[in-house]
């Protein structure tokens, strides 16, 4: 008798783009925590294919096309014997594979479906939506921003909006048992299917797959979208490998010319191929008996040009920060409205990843030397050491998000800027309780014991983009609304898992919209396939180029100095390898010039990304032309693993950026070091 039950991990995971139609496997450790002492390797490396757990290198970000490779996202499945009703759980749970036993029960197979969509154009606005923090009304009280193109109806419900301006590649079904078997297609010619729950796959001949080409002349960069990704099995493990689009942007002609490209994030008419959707799986047991899965789900976007940098707040610290306060996910530490104060926070989990999240902030930016020590000196604090005596003025130092006010002040930390209306970026208002726990004393060393799926969870969701969501890069501001999570966590379901809609497939109807309006912050409908990306960049690469340096946003002091949006996630100013010299009889690497990540391949009139104004430095000046070379930027990687022409490395210490297409030769020093000001009267 089979008595366990059964999740997908991780709970949501991220795919990203690339020109390539190669990949490898999302990062299954965390950037900003050691993984090897020893050696000083970091995690936030994706893995190779066809290894377990074995990290790429530098030469592994473009194939030998020199394309961008893509990030897959690997997918496992855990059995539990008991209900959950702690976190993190007392029961860590175990992988399972075909040939495992669960009681007297062998499985033979896991079938899996996957259902992607892109929904940005069926959306509303972002600009104006300013998120749902305090104090913002974008969807509080029956309001909603502007809908993106108006034009083709008033209503995301619209039935000719739906049926246009939605891609919709329809689901895919496929066996572990098949092995590595070909990939299965998102596209408009691979039958659309899905698992019964008797393990049986069924086809969907009706099923009314759209793609923008369908209904509009397009016009397109790098040929027409035709396809969100595949399925694929991972040779003799029988996971599911997901991987998502190729990059590609195509918008609806106007009067038969390219439309208009010139918002930083809606821009009505165009697609990009990115996507998101459910992860499902039925497993089948040699009796021919079978049990369902908790299900995940699917998420692509930008490629992760810094994956071992992370954000000082991410999207963990937010979601977690959500389910800490709202969902009662750990009752010691938050409960009746209050933090506990006699909480004692974990260094290595909780306290030690913030310090590395700043020192690892100054390979992304041009941080000034004395903010380099600084950030030094707090990554290389341990928890044998007095906070009081190592940072006295540490409470001074680090932005308060309790303190409305502070919210203004722009000489604490993060150093970076805000959303929802605040002009600074502030930690969450879990981790600040934390930092402060840590400084009272009230710490132990290690993290609580995790079982694997949970630490797939989480490890995912600390290699993102958090805290500043305007609109985000991986996923935006909507982790701060428990609306899109199944609440009802305890017993079988667990954490983080997304509010997931049931898709009857029995009710597709040949010729009409399957998928409706979905998931709208702050209501009560569930997530369809889709719902995920449609509050980001539309499409991604005018968000991506846009955020390099930034006034403050609201700015009522006029202040003319410039901040960063993004840096870990979206390198501003980076330090090519190939511009380093190796000092024989110091035996260390010295730096060369720091140049913009994104930077002009010809001099004067010539370099697109050429501008007399610093603000709108590090970017190309016309979106199209980043558009049309988004595939040119480098990655920023540690050191030890970038190969040189001895069969050396350049060494732990240094995080430098590799596979650059861009010319790597300064003109000039363009970065300066912070503070950097903006000209007042610009050309914007």
């Amino acid at each position: 008798m089979v008595n366990s039950f059964f999740r997908v991990h991780p709970a949501i995971n991220i795919g990203r783009v690339g020109n390539s139609k190669d990949y490898y496997i999302a990062p299954e450790t965390a950037a900003g925590k050691l993984q090897d002492p020893s050696t000083g390797l970091f995690g936030g490396l994706p893995t190779q294919h066809g290894t377990e757990d074995t990290p790429i290198d530098s030469s592994d970000f473009r194939d030998a096309e020199e394309k961008v490779v893509r990030q897959a996202a690997r997918y496992r499945i855990y059995a539990y014997d008991t209900g959950q009703d702690t976190y993190p759980s007392t029961d860590p749970g175990r992988e399972v594979k075909i040939g495992d036993k669960i009681g007297d029960k062998e499985i033979v197979d896991i079938v899996w479906t996957v259902h992607l969509a892109n929904k940005k154009n069926n959306a509303y606005t972002i600009e104006s939506a300013n998120g749902i923090d305090e104090g913002v009304v974008a969807y509080e009280d029956g309001h909603v921003p502007p809908i993106r193109n108006p034009e083709y109806g008033d209503e995301l419900s619209n039935e000719e909006r739906l049926k246009q301006l939605v891609i919709d590649a329809g689901p895919r079904a496929i066996k572990s048992s098949k092995g590595a078997a070909s990939p299965v297609e998102f596209n408009a010619t691979t039958a659309c299917c899905h698992a019964e729950q008797s393990g049986k796959i069924s086809e969907i001949p009706d099923y009314p797959v759209s793609f923008p080409s369908d209904y509009f002349e397009m016009y397109n960069y790098d040929g027409p979208i035709e396809t969100l990704g595949q399925l694929q099995i991972e040779s003799d493990t029988g996971r599911l490998i997901v991987t998502g689009g190729y990059g590609k942007v195509s918008g609806i002609k106007v009067n038969g010319k390219e439309p208009p490209l010139k918002d930083a994030v809606d821009n009505d008419g165009w697609f990009d191929d990115t996507s998101d959707g459910p992860v499902n799986a039925v497993i089948v047991f040699d009796d021919q008996t079978t049990s369902s899965v908790v299900g995940g789900w699917f998420s692509e976007t930008d490629p992760g040009y810094a994956p071992q940098t992370r954000n000082v707040v991410s999207v963990w610290d937010d979601t977690f920060n959500t389910w800490v306060e709202e969902l009662d996910l750990v009752p010691d530490l938050y409960s009746d409205g209050k933090y506990n104060p006699s909480y004692q926070v974990s260094f290595l989990g909780e306290v030690l990843p913030v310090f590395y999240a700043a020192l690892l902030q100054r390979w992304n930016t041009n941080f000034a030397s004395k903010a380099i020590n600084g950030h030094n000196h707090m990554a290389q604090i341990t928890f044998k050491d007095n906070p009081k005596v190592q940072i006295p003025n540490f409470k001074s130092l680090i932005r308060d998000p309790n303190v409305s006010e502070e919210n203004d002040v722009g000489v604490k930390m993060p150093l970076a800027l805000g959303d929802a209306m605040k002009r600074f970026l502030a930690v969450s208002k879990t981790q600040y309780f934390m930092l402060m726990q840590w400084f009272d004393g009230k710490c132990i060393e290690d993290e609580p014991a995790m079982g694997g799926g949970e630490t797939l969870d989480r490890v995912v969701m600390e290699n993102l983009l958090g805290g500043r969501y305007s609109p985000g890069i991986d996923l935006g501001f909507i982790v701060r609304d428990v609306h899109l999570f199944k609440v009802n966590w305890k017993g079988e379901t667990g954490p983080f898992r997304i509010n997931e809609e049931p898709l009857d497939y029995s009710k597709v109807r040949k010729g009409k919209p399957f998928l409706g309006v979905g998931y709208l912050p702050l209501r009560t409908a569930m997530v369809q396939p889709g719902d995920l990306g449609k509050f980001l960049s539309q499409p991604w690469h005018t968000d991506y180029n846009s955020c390099a340096i930034h006034q403050t946003d609201p700015n009522p002091n006029n202040d003319n100095t410039l901040y960063w949006s993004w840096p870990a996630q979206r390198p501003v100013q980076v330090f090519p390898a190939s511009l380093c010299a190796y000092d024989v009889d110091k035996k260390v690497w010295n730096l060369g010039g720091q140049l913009y990540s994104i930077r002009g391949d010809n001099l004067g009139s010539d370099n697109l990304t050429h501008t007399d104004y610093p603000q709108k430095e590090g970017r190309y000046q016309e979106y199209t032309d980043y558009t049309a070379n988004w595939h040119k930027v480098g990655f920023v990687i540690q050191g030890s693993q970038i190969k040189t022409e001895d069969g050396g490395n350049y060494g732990s210490k240094y995080f430098l950026e590799v596979a650059s297409q861009f010319n790597p030769t300064p003109n000039g020093d363009p970065t300066g070091f912070w503070p950097t000001a903006a000209i007042p009267k610009s050309k914007d």
